[in-house]
């Protein structure tokens, strides 16, 4: 049974049934250092699959977690515009083989933008470094349609994965084991298919990598119902 870490005296929420689906060993990556963690920004991205990993992420490292969190672009850029207009600035250039998690990000897929993830696969520059990076980190995470990133530049392959549900045609397509779960633990590879999904695969990545105390703490304080995977 997959178990909510809310307590039963706490104000009921709406749940969100979550299933996350786990098979290979998961890989360590926390035991001497601090944990880099890349989420991989563009113009075009979904806010949300930007931002909600990157808050789950610097909340972790508030409450102890070793963490260091990064909004990194392919080039360096002043300002990333995402795909509801949003103008950030990231912190660094993209470096494949320093994060020990690169997370990437999606948007525009389904809606076929101008800007962002079909335009990120044309241009094919970020799929080269992708490729780069998958043999020197430890950890490949896609957030929503980042997974067909992930998949065109050969991180995925025939691995188990999950991303939007309008794009699991597309990810089945190039090969992938397709999982429709909400977030897919593959051990070096993590997926997750869904806008907010973001939040709930960065909180497993925490839990897996850190400790759960951690994850539901930054859970609690965000007031986002989470489920794990079943441990029986």
């Amino acid at each position: 049974m997959h178990q909510p870490f809310f307590d039963s005296s706490e104000p009921p929420l709406q749940l969100l049934s979550l299933v996350i689906s786990r098979v290979s060993p998961v890989v360590s990556i926390c035991e001497t250092a601090r944990v880099r963690f890349d989420i991989v920004v563009f113009d075009g991205v979904d806010e949300m699959d930007a931002l909600g990993p990157l808050e789950v992420l610097r909340s972790a490292a508030t409450m102890g977690a070793d963490i260091d969190a990064w909004l990194v672009t392919r080039d360096r850029q002043l300002l990333v515009e995402g795909a509801h207009r949003l103008r950030f600035e990231p912190d660094d250039v993209f470096r494949p083989g320093r994060a020990d998690v690169v997370i990437v990000t999606g948007g525009g897929w389904v809606a076929n933008a101008r800007n962002g993830t079909r335009a990120e696969v044309a241009t094919g520059h970020l799929l080269a470094l992708l490729g780069e990076a998958q043999a020197a980190t430890p950890v490949m995470a896609g957030v929503c349609t980042g997974t067909m990133l992930l998949a065109h530049a050969g991180v995925v392959g025939e691995r188990r994965a999950t991303t939007h549900h309008s794009a699991l045609p597309d990810l089945a397509d190039l090969g992938a084991t397709v999982v429709q779960d909400r977030v897919v633990d593959d051990g070096s590879l993590v997926t997750s298919g869904g806008v907010t999904s973001g939040i709930d695969l960065a909180l497993w990545l925490v839990e897996r990598e850190f400790s759960r105390e951690v994850a539901d703490n930054v859970a609690q304080r965000m007031e986002y119902p989470r489920w794990r995977p079943a441990t029986d």
